[in-house]
C-alpha cells in the first residue's frame, strides 16, 4: 500500500511513455487543465522534431519511484531512473535539449 500519491505534474521531465506492445514516446510537459491531462509528445519525423500533444482521459495511478499506471498496460515514467540513462528516449532528451538552446 502506497503511503501517499505523487502528481504525475508534480514530477520533473522528461518522461518516458510506454504501450503494451513496448512501443514508446518521449513526453517532455505533462499539464492539468479542467482535470485532464495533457502530455507534449516530442519525435523526431523526416529528421526534424515534431511536438504534438495529447491529452489523457484518465488520471495515472501512482505505482512508486516516479512511475505512473495506465489503462492498457500504458506506463509514464520518468527518465531520470539510472536503469533509462541507455534507453534512446534519453538520446531523444538530449538532442530536443541541445536544439532548444540553439533556437
Amino acid at each position: 500500500m502506497l503511503i501517499s500519491k505523487k502528481a504525475i505534474y508534480n514530477a520533473n521531465p522528461p518522461f518516458l511513455l510506454t504501450s503494451a506492445t513496448k512501443s514508446w514516446v518521449l513526453v517532455s510537459k505533462v499539464s492539468e487543465s479542467n482535470n485532464c491531462l495533457t502530455l507534449e509528445i516530442v519525435e523526431i519525423k523526416n529528421g526534424n522534431f515534431n511536438v504534438r500533444s495529447i491529452d489523457l482521459n484518465e488520471l495515472p495511478f501512482y505505482v512508486g519511484e516516479d512511475i505512473w499506471e495506465l489503462e492498457y498496460g500504458s506506463v509514464i515514467m520518468t527518465l531520470n531512473h539510472p536503469s533509462l540513462h541507455d534507453h534512446p528516449a534519453k538520446t531523444l532528451w538530449e538532442q530536443w535539449i541541445g536544439f532548444i538552446k540553439k533556437a
